[in-house]
């Protein structure tokens, strides 16, 4: 005789499987999802996966939307986050819950493909963000959308997904941030996605930053696009910005050219025109940084970071040093100059019995500019200031 907490329980998984079977959309994802199970990875694809990994996320879009369909204006948009990411774990579609399927381990080399990661809403002024993920190997490729009120419905007016797979376009993506632009009375907006590349191993990974215009076309590509290598290890989130209707601003680890420093913060601020973009102060926060910068970047970005005085030879120290692999110790610490403005950073790159000292401009309250680049310590530069290499430096204090 079955006891009636035993029947509760079947009732409960009669009912979830009955409200399943209602779903053709969910049905229709799941069989595409667990088709994609237990098979080795595809060494002619990146990262495992082929175009039918577009398929299942515009399927998990597509359930979504029709599910958006049920939110008002104003509705509970966190109760249906959660309904939805019930279902979707009723459906057998996560790895590692409960009574759920178990997720892969080292043998199949950490491959997710066949199924999803938990789906996110979230409100941002008058719209609305939603974050997909669909496992890959060693992670998750996210999408996101943005969704605007049409009086009636929400309808999608933005999207980004990673929908090309070949070995040096794909570019699958951890979304770290979705940043919406604030109200303006133009009704004009920006979205800056922030984000890092999955992978099983490794404190070095490729970190993005895109800015988009929203517009009638919501596949507009992007308007800035970055994407460069970062320490993914220490800070967490790893990269941090904001963005308002004409500004960007991105910050994020990379490496140093000192070799007793494992990285530096990048700063990357971009001013936004309608559709041109033009990169600004800040570039850096310490003399050091900028000096980075400045030897790190080609001439024709550097030229324009240099004061008109000695750039000849400024010009001939840049084609000197930039040549490949740029690495060196910096002398500690920066020196302040007799004027007040100026810094003096030294490097050894090798030559034991002499250093390169650049000199730099430092205006309030992170305007550099490069003065001259020489052989030799300048005399005006006596005091010892190590405020100026501060390590902790930062444009987003206390920012998650």
């Amino acid at each position: 005789m079955i006891s009636p907490v035993k029947r509760l329980g079947l009732l409960a998984v009669a009912l979830a499987c009955t409200a399943l079977a209602k779903d053709p959309r969910l049905d229709a994802l799941r069989l595409t999802v667990t088709s994609l199970r237990g098979k080795p990875p595809d060494s002619s694809a990146p990262r495992g996966v082929t175009p039918q990994l577009t398929v299942v996320k515009h399927q998990l879009r597509d359930w979504m939307e029709s599910r958006l369909a049920t939110l008002p204006e104003r509705g509970d948009v966190g109760e249906l986050e959660r309904r939805l990411n019930s279902e979707l774990r009723e459906a057998g579609l996560f790895c590692g819950e409960t009574n759920g399927p178990p997720c892969p381990g080292f043998a199949l080399s950490d491959l997710l493909l066949g199924f999803l990661d938990d789906l996110k809403l979230r409100r941002s002024g008058v719209f609305l963000i939603a974050q997909t993920g669909v496992g890959i190997e060693c992670g998750f490729d996210e999408s996101a959308y943005v969704y605007g009120w049409s009086g009636e419905y929400w309808r999608r007016v933005w999207e980004t997904e990673q929908d090309t797979y070949t070995e040096k376009a794909y570019r699958p993506q951890t979304i770290q941030s979705v940043l919406i632009s604030p109200y303006n009375r133009a009704n004009d907006y920006l979205v800056l996605t922030l984000g890092l590349r999955s992978w099983c191993s490794s404190g070095w990974q490729p970190v993005y930053y895109r800015a988009f215009r929203l517009g009638p076309d919501p596949l507009a590509p992007p308007l800035v696009d970055g994407d460069e290598f970062a320490y993914i290890a220490g800070d967490d989130p790893p990269i941090r910005g904001s963005v308002t209707v004409n500004d960007v601003l991105v910050e994020f680890p990379i490496r140093s050219i000192d070799t007793g420093v494992f990285a530096r913060p990048a700063i990357r601020h971009y001013k936004i025109d309608h559709d041109n973009v033009k990169r600004v102060d800040p570039l850096a926060l310490r003399p050091r940084d900028f000096m980075d910068e400045w030897l790190t970047h080609d001439w024709k970005e550097s030229a324009f970071w240099s004061e008109s005085a000695n750039r000849r030879s400024m010009l001939d120290a840049h084609e000197k040093l930039h040549k490949g692999f740029i690495s060196g110790d910096f002398i500690y610490p920066t020196m302040h100059c007799a004027e007040p403005d100026l810094w003096q950073v030294g490097v050894d790159f090798g030559d034991p019995a002499k250093g390169t000292y650049f000199l730099v401009r430092w205006r309030p309250p992170y305007h550099f500019t490069m003065v001259q680049v020489s052989d030799h310590a300048s005399p005006d530069c006596t005091e010892e200031d190590s405020a100026a290499d501060d390590e902790y430096r930062t444009l987003f204090p206390g920012q998650p």
